[in-house]
């Protein structure tokens, strides 16, 4: 099969023909139907992350299975299934206690190597999925069943950028019917949370992102606010809801400089989410006298704080609903051989969600 790999960080993925190796017991075979294009794919191409290689790419996809391992259970050949970066065993304490999202094992369902290259040598699949293929061998664990009429290409979205940015306000927020959010960048992250905030009643959506086209994206998500990120954006928010400020935050950057400027527009007892990925080594820090009188809280959210066995099918409702736009969100499809192409343009800002569809 087909599959785009990395190699060497800062080169472009190379597409070449691997040998899938035969699924473990814990293990399903998806032929891949559609796979999206993430920022972290950015990233890894780069270097940034200090991933090894070589590496099958992709993480955020749709598919159907094509064979199962001896023990999988509560999945069959033909189910149309997302993937997860986020695998949960349903079993260690993080999974027991409500929070799957951290699952405790994720890092060994992650491990196993899933090809063979022509040269010998043998390849993982990013976070353990490894979609940029035609097809993926991944852990029981990384995968959702799904019954829906979605389109691949919507459908792919929700293994991983919508469902951060929908769960960060639904899962991570106390946002009540007539409340107020803002978000701070407005990629697809941001612009899923922007249709979270409307799915919970939220009356004041402000989106803000230096980008125009950005901008009116998030309007057409729902923002009944668009603002550039200047040095005064800060007063315009709180001008906006009356000196109060907002209700709630998503970071969808998580950099210093805009998680002090979430804090400083979330009011009092509100919620600041960090969704976008810190730079390593960087720092938050905050006046403490003021930050404990506020009782602000501050907390990150990875993945979207998502269950996925409840989360991936209540999104896909959401989307048939049409209370979620998905098709608003994918800028362009693509071929495999596209890949990099995609990926410089997601680079530039200039998509939002690029999707690999197989020929």
């Amino acid at each position: 099969m087909r599959a785009a790999l990395f190699l060497e960080a800062g080169a472009p993925l190379s597409v070449q023909d691997v040998e899938l190796l035969p699924p473990g017991p814990n293990d399903v075979v998806v032929r891949v139907t559609a796979t999206a294009l993430c920022q972290t794919d950015v990233s890894v191409r780069a270097g940034k992350y200090g991933y090894g290689a070589p590496l099958i790419m992709g993480h955020e996809a749709c598919g159907v299975i094509e064979a199962l391992g001896a023990a999988v259970t509560g999945l069959s050949v033909g189910d149309r299934v997302a993937t997860s970066s986020a695998p949960a065993c349903g079993a260690c304490e993080n999974c027991l206690g409500g929070r799957p999202h951290v699952c405790v094992l994720a890092q060994e369902v992650r491990k196993p190597v899933r090809a063979r290259l022509p040269d010998g040598s043998l390849a993982m699949g990013l976070y353990g999925v490894g979609s940029f293929a035609e097809r993926m061998t991944v852990n029981q664990a990384s995968v959702v069943a799904l019954r829906t009429r979605l389109p691949d290409a919507e459908l792919a979205l929700i293994g991983c950028g919508v469902t951060t940015g929908l769960g960060a306000v639904l899962n991570r927020t106390d946002l009540k019917p007539g409340g107020s959010l803002a978000v701070i960048g407005c990629g697809a992250v941001g612009l899923a949370a922007i249709q979270g905030a409307r799915i919970a009643g939220a009356v004041t959506v402000i989106g803000i992102d230096p980008r125009e086209a950005r901008r009116a994206d998030a309007r057409a998500m729902g923002a009944s606010l668009t603002l550039d990120p200047g040095p005064s954006v800060v007063e315009a928010v709180l001008e906006a809801t009356g000196g109060r400020g907002v209700d709630a935050c998503i970071d969808g950057v998580g950099l210093p400089a805009t998680v002090d400027q979430a804090y400083a527009m979330t009011r009092q007892a509100g919620s600041v989410v960090i969704v976008g990925l810190p730079p390593q080594g960087a720092t938050f820090s905050f006046d403490a006298w003021p930050f404990f009188l506020s009782e602000k809280r501050i907390s990150s959210s990875l993945f979207g704080s998502a269950d996925i066995r409840r989360d991936f099918p209540r999104y896909a409702r959401f989307a048939e609903e049409g209370r979620l736009n998905l098709g608003g969100l994918v800028s362009r499809t693509l071929t495999l051989d596209q890949v990099n192409e995609g990926l410089d343009a997601l680079a530039a800002g200039d998509v939002v969600r690029a999707v690999i569809v197989p020929d």
